[in-house]
């Protein structure tokens, strides 16, 4: 693409309405000032944005909503009103590029044909939900490339729905303000004159398997350890969590501390990130903790390999819990993910997680260790600085967008 005064007309198909790593990335990067002249423009199917990303939504692009017709709402049913209607805004729009913000959106009752102009797929995590095999064949069909967070993701999409298109990864990298330049990180060891801090954060959801990590204290403490966690979060699991920690007598030892706006504060309060998540297409929470110089132990699945080094900056553990066994010891919702991609047998197999007990003797390893936790935390944030910032990780997405805009 020659570097002229027109903008390049850039449409996002993104989902706004609730706020998830994908979303808070799509935020930030709109805010990243763009190697050449854009105008973004941002079509969801809800007319609703989540407060905390509004401001640069809508500072940064031009909103529209697929449910909103001569400004009168339509109704989800028939879902092709809404269909039509973001077919409708696509062609007014006249965008140069179309980027999809992981969401296999449904167009099987359209043309067949690719837009009039180029579309790109970003793959953050959505291709390991079920959809129906003709429903991602269409799509893909509309699609020119794809964008994958995470070696796991490409492998996904390219096992699950067969998927050819040319596929860059792009490693997700931190988001601007986890780390502030004014304090650089020093290296940290384990503190000898407290409990044993184990942290994790994210959404209170059934895939994350927070229970888990309730499990691993009381297996610690079953061994006579001094350990605590502190789960950061909310959502539809919290009642849950709640009681299993009541159950096992942990009130006090487990905290949920809910949402964080300042989350350089927790990192700086544990001692090890436990990931327990069944499935990540990435797992950048495990690198935030990284770059605190907190050493992290996550599952050998999906992206995690790719966020975790197993032996330099964390321990990778093979998942081996069967979904019956973590459902009787914990009483939690099911996670709704049929396969997880295995990276050492290159396939999609159905999922397993984190035996507490073996999440147990890892934690024991780092622990009963200080010069391997010491070298551990030195080489996590020495790994986080060679991945590059956030500003480096949108200078590449657009660089990968030009590839495929037309000449001007």
């Amino acid at each position: 693409m020659n570097k002229t005064s027109t903008p390049c007309r850039l449409l996002h198909l993104v989902n706004v309405r609730t706020v998830g790593g994908v979303e808070r990335m799509f935020a930030d990067f709109l805010e990243h000032s763009p190697p050449f002249p854009v105008q973004h423009f941002t079509l969801a199917d809800h007319d609703a944005i989540a407060p905390s990303i509004a401001p640069a939504i809508l500072h940064h692009s031009r909103f529209f909503s697929s449910n909103v017709f001569a400004k009168l709402p339509l109704p989800r049913r028939p879902g092709i009103l809404r269909a039509a209607n973001r077919e409708r805004l696509i062609r007014k729009l006249q965008p140069d590029l179309i980027l999809i913000w992981n969401q296999i959106i449904d167009v099987r009752a359209f043309s067949s044909e690719r837009w009039s102009c180029p579309a790109l797929y970003y793959e953050h995590g959505g291709a390991w939900y079920q959809r129906a095999p003709a429903l991602a064949e269409a799509f893909f069909r509309r699609i020119n490339g794809v964008l994958a967070v995470s070696q796991a993701a490409k492998r996904t999409l390219q096992l699950k729905y067969h998927v050819t298109q040319p596929t860059d990864v792009c490693l997700n990298a931190l988001r601007p303000g986890v780390l502030s330049v004014n304090h650089p990180v020093a290296s940290r060891a384990l503190q000898k004159d407290r409990p044993l801090i184990l942290g994790s954060a994210g959404r209170l959801v059934p895939l994350k398997c927070f229970g888990l990590l309730v499990l691993t204290i009381k297996a610690l403490r079953m061994r006579g350890i001094e350990a605590e966690a502190i789960i950061a979060g909310t959502g539809q699991e919290q009642a849950k969590l709640e009681a299993l920690i009541a159950e096992h007598g942990l009130q006090g030892k487990v905290r949920l501390i809910g949402l964080q706006n300042d989350m350089a504060a927790f990192y700086k309060s544990i001692d090890i990130y436990v990931n327990t998540s069944m499935h990540e297409a990435f797992g950048l929470t495990c690198v935030e903790a990284a770059a605190w110089g907190v050493p992290v132990i996550a599952a050998a699945v999906d992206g995690l390999p790719e966020a975790v080094r197993d032996g330099v900056t964390g321990i990778c553990l093979t998942p081996t819990l069967t979904q019956e066994a973590y459902l009787a010891l914990t009483q939690a919702s099911m996670p709704r993910v049929p396969l997880v991609y295995w990276p050492e047998a290159d396939a999609l197999e159905p999922p397993k997680m984190l035996d507490p007990e073996r999440l147990a003797e890892a934690v024991l390893q780092l622990a009963n260790d200080a010069g391997r936790y010491r070298q551990m935390s030195a080489q996590a944030i020495a790994d986080v600085s060679a991945r590059g910032d956030f500003g480096a990780l949108c200078d590449g997405l657009y660089r990968i967008m030009a590839r495929y805009l037309p000449e001007r």
